[in-house]
This record gives C-alpha cells, sequence and structure tokens, in this order.
C-alpha cells in the first residue's frame, strides 16, 4: 500500500503546476475571508466596549449623585453634634462611613428612623468596630465668656 501512495503522490500533479497556484489563491481567498470577519468582530467588540464604558461612566456619575444625596438626607436628620461625628468617621473611614452612610439613608427614606443624635452615631460606629475619634473640650463660662476647662484651671493654679 504504500508503494501506491507514493506512486499516487509521485503521479498527481506533474504535469499540472496550475493545481498548486490554484490552492495558493484558494488559500489567499480564504485569509481574506478570515480577516475580513476578524475587522467586523473588532469593529462591534469595539463599539460594544465603548457603550459599556459609556453606561459605566455614567452610572459612576449617578453612584457618585446618588451618594451625595444620601448623605444630604443623613445631614438632615442629625442632632446634636451629629454632623462632627460623620465627619470625624468620614475622615477615619472614607469606604466604610459610605456604604453606612446609604444604609443609614435607605432606613430615613423608608421613616424607620427620623432623627440620630450625635451620641447614637458615635455609639453605632463603635458597636461596628470602628474607632472614632472626636475632638472634645469641655468649656465653662467665667465672666460671661466660655473658657476651656483647662485655661481656668490653669488661672486658678496661678
Amino acid at each position: 500500500m504504500k508503494s501506491e501512495e507514493s506512486e499516487q503522490g509521485e503521479s498527481s500533479n506533474p504535469s499540472e503546476p496550475s493545481s498548486s497556484a490554484s490552492e495558493d489563491i484558494d488559500l489567499k481567498m480564504l485569509n481574506a475571508k478570515r480577516l475580513i470577519e476578524l475587522r467586523r468582530r473588532a469593529v462591534r467588540l469595539s463599539s460594544v466596549t465603548k457603550e459599556k464604558t459609556s453606561g459605566k461612566e455614567s452610572s459612576k456619575e449617578s453612584q457618585y449623585a446618588s451618594a451625595e444625596e444620601d448623605r444630604k438626607i443623613v445631614m438632615r436628620a442629625l442632632i446634636e453634634r451629629g454632623d462632627e461625628v460623620l465627619m470625624a468617621a468620614e475622615s477615619s473611614y472614607p469606604r466604610e462611613t459610605a456604604a453606612l452612610v446609604h444604609a443609614i439613608a435607605d432606613l430615613i427614606r423608608k421613616g424607620k428612623v427620623s432623627t440620630i443624635t450625635g451620641g447614637e452615631l458615635l455609639q453605632f460606629f463603635r458597636s461596628l468596630g470602628m474607632r472614632v475619634s472626636v475632638p472634645t473640650s469641655i468649656t465653662v463660662q467665667e465672666h460671661g465668656k466660655f473658657v476651656s476647662l483647662a485655661d481656668k484651671l490653669k488661672r486658678e493654679t496661678e
């Protein structure tokens, strides 16, 4: 059988040089078709990618707008130094506070929470393991003016 195959391979196309040329043309045609199809896919893919990125940009803008709206809702509900506690939490834990502000704003929208004191907000953050440090000072009224307790004690000891 091997001799028959080798005879057929030798006998096939020795007199037909045009068959190899036609195979080359066929290969070139197939490659051209593949190239055209790849270009079409690339154009479709780039247009889909552009749509997705523009959608992501608009969703980021809407997320930013909703985050600002959530913060405004929470700020309106805060009383008794609650705004100071929120700002201190945002400076210490920005990502976590943003998520919590969103959740608190949802509760306010649903009517489950109406007002939040600074102490309640501070206790809430601390119960979640967020060590929020709020600057505090004790002031006393002396001769119609508010003076820090530390200054008053210094004067008395002098």
